[in-house]
């Protein structure tokens, strides 16, 4: 009995086979998005790597169809019967606040949702309907990133503007890396020993999009990101916070709407201070004394440092756990020691040996005289969604 997960991105799919211990037996993941075509790599059920090439693919059905099929033939040659397949959804808007079957009403609703995530809904939305002809007899299941964020009080989660200003969508904080969080929250009390439910936690998932959450109790009760991913720390091209009279004032100026979208999204962030949008890049530049490099690496840390003082004071000094997740928060040492540097007024204090290991599993990076812990942990979105499978069959049986 194992799982599928499928998470179809914008440019990228990517797919995991996992166990019913939750471990992963093979994947395949896709570029579509390049000039040169589709580039497909992972590990077979045999455990050999898989590599795949087709410069004619630019698109999400093309390289799903390639996916699904050679998933079929896998699974059919080793005789593996899936007990579910779980997808990724970027939103959920107010709908969705946990794991969900999919029904044609759960289609249906999540259509609603497109003008809430233009860029990934629609795709999203794509990989449950071409798994739903691959794998007909097979229960699929959407899990919403925006979900763990659904319990927000809505004093952090409205905004300052009239309730109905849109005919088509509502605007709030939803909040986004909703799965990486749940997945932090669970590690962290395993590394702990304590429950989830014990544990206040501020947890920084940092990588091409970046984000900082503050959990009380185990529950979300804050988050950078809103409305859209957005919001919140400057990200590789997304601006994060900025004055909203900044793209008004670009409109006034000729600016077209989808020019400003791109230049939010796209052109921002540490690309639009340095050029640049890899972490490593900037690091490695900024070491040679790239001006600009070091400036984008001190506004990038210094909007976290915000973040982390406000959601301080938020859980009221009370943090049993700062968690740094994702690709640069698992595997930038100097960005996490250059966060923490003139907070350990605040309790939190690294242990510089420990922080220039490679992770190779959950740490607890923490110095001894650390009043909250400060933990290193492996993104594992996929794992998350099987165990919320699991979990969810489970519950049903019994």
């Amino acid at each position: 009995m194992s799982t599928l997960i499928i998470n179809v991105g914008s440019t990228s799919v990517k797919t995991q086979l996992v166990d019913n211990n939750l471990q992963r037996k093979a994947e395949l993941n896709a570029d579509y998005g390049a000039k040169d075509g589709l580039k497909i790599f992972g590990t077979s059920l045999n455990d050999i790597p898989f590599s795949h090439q087709d410069d004619t693919v630019h698109d999400a059905q093309a390289t799903l169809t390639f996916l699904f099929e050679t998933w079929q033939h896998w699974l059919n040659e080793h005789k593996i019967h899936l007990c579910g397949i779980g997808h990724r959804v970027v939103h959920g808007g107010a709908h969705f606040r946990t794991i969900t079957p999919i029904t044609q009403s759960v289609l249906d609703t999540i259509e609603t949702l497109d003008n809430y995530a233009p860029l990934h809904n629609p795709l999203n939305r794509l990989g449950i309907e071409m798994a739903g002809r691959f794998f007909a007899n097979v229960t699929q299941y959407a899990v919403f990133d925006t979900a763990f964020h659904r319990n927000i009080p809505i004093y952090a989660g409205r905004y300052a503007i009239a309730e109905k200003l849109s005919d088509h969508v509502d605007f709030y904080r939803y909040g986004f890396h909703g799965i990486s969080c749940k997945h932090s929250v669970s590690a962290a009390a395993q590394l702990l020993n304590q429950s989830p439910e014990n544990l206040n936690l501020i947890i920084l998932h940092l990588g091409g999009g970046a984000s900082a959450t503050a959990v009380k109790h185990g529950v979300s009760i804050d988050t950078s990101m809103g409305f859209s991913p957005t919001e919140g720390l400057i990200m590789a091209s997304r601006c994060g916070d900025i004055d909203p009279m900044i793209p008004i004032t670009l409109a006034k100026e000729g600016k077209t709407f989808e020019e400003i979208n791109q230049l939010l999204n796209k052109q921002s962030g540490l690309k639009g201070i340095c050029g640049e949008n890899d972490m490593r890049t900037i690091l490695d530049n900024a070491n040679q004394g790239d001006v600009m490099c070091e400036l984008a690496l001190s506004l990038f840390c210094y909007r976290i440092q915000k973040y982390i003082g406000s959601y301080f004071a938020v859980l009221n000094g009370k943090v049993d756990a700062l968690i740094f997740t994702g690709g640069i928060g698992e595997n930038a040492p100097r960005i996490r020691q250059r966060i923490l540097e003139n907070l350990d007024g605040l309790g939190f204090v690294l242990d510089t040996k420990l922080n220039k290991q490679k992770l190779q599993h959950n740490i607890d990076a923490s110095a001894k005289n650390s009043l909250s812990r400060i933990l290193l942990i492996h993104a594992q979105e996929e794992r998350e969604i099987a165990k919320q499978i699991h979990e969810f069959i489970s519950n049903e049986i019994t």
